[in-house]
C-alpha cells in the first residue's frame, strides 16, 4: 500500500465517507479487506450504536430465538474480552424497549455486572435510554458515569429515575441532561445541580426556587426547559434583580398550569441573548390585557428574540370573547423585536385583524419564516382577513415557510390567467387555515394554486374540536371542513394543470419564432 494511505487521518476520512453512503455492510467488509483498515473501520462502525444487538451478536453463544435474544450458557472471560474489544469504541448508544426483538433479562443483568473495572464502555459520551424495564435499571446505572456528555432520559418512567440520579453526581463533563417532564427536580438536592458545572441544556419537570437560582447564575446554560407552578414565589431569584442572569441562555421553554406563573421570570431577568421563548399553560391562559403586559415584558427584556411561541390548552373561557381578543394594537407591542422569524400564538384569546393590519405586521417582520395565529384553538370568531390579504402577506414576507390563520375565504375576483395578481411564493410549505369560512372551493383552490403552488393545505379540522361555536350549528362547521377538504384535494390538481399550461405556452412561443 502506498505510504500516503498509511496516514491515520486519511483512514478515518475514508471510513467516514463509506459510512456516509448508508451502507454499513461496506464498512464491515472494509474491516476484513485490509489489516491497515481494520482498526480505523471498526472505530467508525461502532462509534454510534442504535442498539446493544451489534455487540451481543459478537458472541456465538448469544442467539435469537423467536423474538428474544438469549444465551445458552454463562459468559466466559474470553467472551467478555471480545465484547469489550468492540464496546470500548462506542461513543454514542441508544437503548429502548420498543424493538421487535427483546433482549433477555439474563443478558441485561450480565452486562450490568461485567467483571471489568472500569466498565466496558470506557469512551461512552452520549446515552439515550428509554427502556422502562426495572430489570434493565442496573445496566443504566452502570452506564451513567462521570464521562458522559449527553444523558437523554425523557422517555424513562419517572418512578425509576430517583435510583439513577445519584449516579450523575459530580459529572463535570455533562453538557445535555433531559429528564421526563413529569419528573420533579424538587426532589433533587441543590448540590447535585451545582456539580454539573458545564451543563448547557437541561430538560426537566417542576423546579424549586433554589434550583432556579443556581441555573440563573450558570454561565454555560444555553437551553432550559422547565415547569413551574404556584409554589414558586421567586423570592430567591429576586435577590438577583439588577444582576446579569442567564447570561448565555438562548432558548427558554416554560410550562405551567397558569400562564401567570411564568411571567415573574420575565419580570426579574433581562435576557439579551435569548433567541427562542416558549410559554405553555395546561389549564388557564391570559386575558388580552394580561397578554399585552406579557408582550411588553418580552419586548423590553428579550430584544434579540427570534422565535416566540405561546400556547394555552383552555380554549373558550366563560365570558369569551369579552376580554379575550388580540387586536393589532396588542401585537404592535412586539414590533420592537426586529429579528422575529417565528410567531406562534395559540391562546385562550381570539384575534381581530384585517388585511391592512396584517400587511403592516408583514412589513415589520420581513424575515418572518413562520406565522401561526390560533391554528389549534381556532379563532372562534369570523375573520376579517381575505385571500387578497393573505396574498399581500406572502408578497411582503419573501421567506415565509408556514402560515396559519383564519380567513374569510369568500370567492375572490378570479382572473383567468393569474388570480393572485402576479404574487407567487413557491417556498411556502404549509398553510393551516384553522376555522376559516369558505364558499366556493374551486375558486379558492384556483387562487391558492397560483399564489402558493407548493403549500400543503391543512388545519381545517380545528373547527370540530373548538369549544365556542362561531357558526351556530355543528352542520355549518362540518360544511366548512368538507369544503376545505375539497380545496386540499383540488389544489395539487390545479397546480399540475397550470404547469402543463405553462409548458404549452412556451412551446407555442417557440413555434411562432
Amino acid at each position: 500500500m502506498h505510504k500516503c494511505l498509511q496516514i491515520a487521518e486519511l483512514f478515518d476520512v475514508i471510513c467516514k465517507r463509506v459510512l456516509a453512503t448508508g451502507h454499513q455492510g461496506s464498512l464491515a467488509a472494509l474491516c476484513r479487506t485490509c489489516r491497515l483498515f481494520h482498526e480505523p473501520a471498526l472505530d467508525v462502525l461502532y462509534k454510534s450504536l442504535e442498539s446493544l444487538r451489534p455487540l451481543l451478536f459478537c458472541i456465538p453463544d448469544i442467539v435469537t430465538i423467536g423474538n428474544k435474544i438469549t444465551m445458552f450458557k454463562e459468559l466466559l472471560l474470553s467472551d467478555w474480552q471480545r465484547i469489550q474489544y468492540y464496546a470500548k469504541r462506542v461513543h454514542s448508544l441508544r437503548v429502548n424497549d420498543q424493538e421487535e426483538v427483546v433482549i433477555d433479562k439474563t443478558i441485561i443483568h450480565a452486562l450490568a455486572t461485567s467483571p471489568f473495572t472500569p466498565p466496558m464502555f470506557t469512551h461512552l459520551k452520549r446515552l439515550w435510554w428509554s427502556n422502562n424495564s426495572a430489570d434493565a435499571l442496573p445496566l443504566l446505572c452502570s452506564l451513567v458515569n462521570a464521562r458522559l456528555e449527553w444523558l437523554i432520559l425523557h422517555d424513562l418512567d419517572p418512578v425509576l429515575l430517583p435510583r439513577v440520579v445519584p449516579h450523575i453526581i459530580s459529572s463535570n463533563s455533562l453538557h445535555v441532561a433531559c429528564f421526563p417532564e413529569k419528573f420533579s427536580m424538587r426532589h433533587i438536592r441543590p448540590d447535585v445541580l451545582q456539580s454539573w458545572r458545564n451543563l448547557q441544556n437541561l430538560v426537566c419537570g417542576l423546579v424549586n426556587d433554589a434550583t432556579l437560582y443556581h441555573l440563573a447564575t450558570s454561565s454555560k446554560l444555553t437551553h432550559l426547559t422547565i415547569q413551574v407552578d404556584g409554589k414558586n414565589d421567586y423570592s430567591v431569584l429576586m435577590k438577583l434583580a439588577g444582576q446579569p442572569v442567564f447570561t448565555a441562555l438562548e432558548g427558554l421553554d416554560i410550562t405551567a398550569t397558569h400562564t401567570l406563573h411564568c411571567i415573574p421570570i420575565l419580570e426579574i431577568a433581562e435576557l439579551p441573548s435569548l433567541r427562542s421563548l416558549r410559554i405553555h399553560s395546561t389549564e388557564t391562559g391570559l386575558t388580552d390585557v394580561e397578554l399585552h403586559q406579557c408582550f411588553c415584558l418580552i419586548s423590553r427584556h428579550c430584544p434579540n428574540l427570534r422565535h416566540l411561541r405561546m400556547k394555552d390548552l383552555q380554549v373558550s373561557p366563560p365570558k369569551f370573547p369579552v376580554g379575550y381578543i388580540i387586536t393589532f394594537d396588542i401585537l404592535k407591542t412586539l414590533f420592537s423585536l426586529r429579528y422575529m422569524e417565528g410567531l406562534h400564538l395559540d391562546t385562550t384569546c381570539t384575534f381581530s385583524l384585517d388585511d391592512n393590519e396584517l400587511a403592516q405586521l408583514a412589513g415589520t417582520w420581513l424575515k418572518l419564516r413562520a406565522l401561526e395565529l390560533g391554528t389549534e384553538n381556532g379563532w372562534r370568531q369570523p375573520s376579517k382577513i381575505t385571500l387578497q390579504g393573505f396574498a399581500e402577506l406572502l408578497r411582503r414576507c419573501p421567506v415565509l415557510l408556514v402560515v396559519g390563520l383564519a380567513m374569510n375565504a369568500w370567492a375572490p375576483d378570479i382572473d383567468h390567467r393569474r388570480p393572485g395578481g402576479g404574487i407567487r411564493r413557491n417556498g411556502l410549505e404549509v398553510l393551516r387555515v384553522a376555522d376559516s369560512k369558505i364558499t366556493d372551493p374551486l375558486s379558492v383552490a384556483a387562487f391558492l394554486s397560483d399564489v402558493a403552488p407548493n403549500a400543503e393545505i391543512t388545519g381545517y379540522e380545528v373547527g370540530i374540536e373548538i369549544g365556542f361555536d362561531m357558526y351556530g350549528t355543528f352542520n355549518t362547521r362540518m360544511l366548512y371542513r368538507e369544503r376545505w377538504e375539497e380545496v386540499s384535494m383540488l389544489h395539487p390538481l390545479l397546480v399540475n394543470l397550470r404547469r402543463q399550461e405553462a409548458v404549452g405556452l412556451e412551446s407555442d412561443g417557440y413555434s411562432r419564432d
